[in-house]
């Protein structure tokens, strides 16, 4: 075999092999279920503008009920994710804290909530972004049901979503959501969640055979617009639908446009490094 041939195969084998990494998709259990997951998908403003964003920055504020008046009651954080490597940088200002994910380790500064670093660094991005995350390679999405949520007009379709493994850093392959989508706007309206990531369940005391943390529901309340892609922008979280609330949140100034600051989610020289599991099965 002559050298040109050679290295036109291996060429046409490496463009192969990106290609399809490039056009990974779900798994869907039925024809319906990929109809409502993209008519969802370009309802929110579709998958192209958001995979060529450079990276995801927005402001994270959370109230949570449970704790009364603490000051711990307020979640405050800027945060930074690069699009192509999924690296971090969080900066929480009422905390004088930072989080990093640089590719390979977490690490913190001035860390003093409880819940796992490791958790924390996609913890939001994945609701701030689900419309689109349901996309991604590993998702298994199902056959669609109805399900009206109380106080709601609409019967939604309802579909579980799943992972054959675990996802992201701070995540299992037990996490699943359901997803509420409006039969007539097809936005993304609400969802349940629940988490299987071992720190975590050890954390919240977890009994027995309990596999993930939750589910809790979140009903969608406003969405922003930016740059043609359609965010979920304020939710609250609840036990059950329309339950009491133990969370409200708001993300403001979300952004698409700016390149990642790779300097920021450098670990810095005096930071603590999360020794810990990244995931568990």
């Amino acid at each position: 075999m002559n050298k040109f041939f050679t290295l036109n195969f291996l060429c046409l084998l490496v463009s192969c092999i990106t290609s399809l990494s490039l056009t990974a998709k779900p798994e869907y259990e039925n024809q319906q279920s990929r109809e409502v997951i993209e008519a969802m998908v370009d309802a929110h403003g579709g998958m192209q503008r958001w995979l060529d964003a450079p990276s995801i920055q927005f402001d994270n504020v959370m109230h949570n009920n449970f704790h009364g008046k603490n000051e711990f009651a307020w979640w405050v954080a800027h945060e930074s994710i690069d699009q192509k490597s999924n690296q971090v940088w969080q900066h929480w200002p009422m905390d004088d804290a930072n989080i990093g994910f640089d590719g390979e380790t977490v690490w913190s500064e001035n860390w003093k909530r409880a819940n796992p670093t490791a958790f924390m660094v996609h913890f939001f991005y994945y609701f701030v972004n689900l419309p689109w995350i349901t996309q991604q390679d590993g998702v298994m999405l199902s056959a669609p049901t109805r399900f009206k949520w109380p106080g709601q007009e609409l019967d939604y379709y309802e579909i579980k979503m799943t992972f054959t493994e675990a996802p992201s850093i701070g995540k299992s392959g037990k996490d699943y959501f359901v997803l509420y989508i409006d039969p007539e706007s097809y936005l993304l309206r609400g969802y349940q969640y629940a988490n299987g990531f071992g720190p975590l369940l050890d954390i919240m005391n977890m009994p027995p055979g309990k596999e993930v943390f939750g589910p809790l529901w979140r009903t969608i309340t406003r969405y922003e617009e930016v740059d043609g892609l359609t965010f979920p922008s304020a939710f609250r979280t609840s036990p059950e639908p329309d339950a009491r609330v133990v969370g409200n949140h708001v993300i403001l100034n979300i952004d698409i446009s700016q390149p990642f600051a790779y300097s920021k989610s450098a670990k810095p020289d005096n930071a603590e490094i999360y020794s810990g599991p990244m995931t568990t099965e």
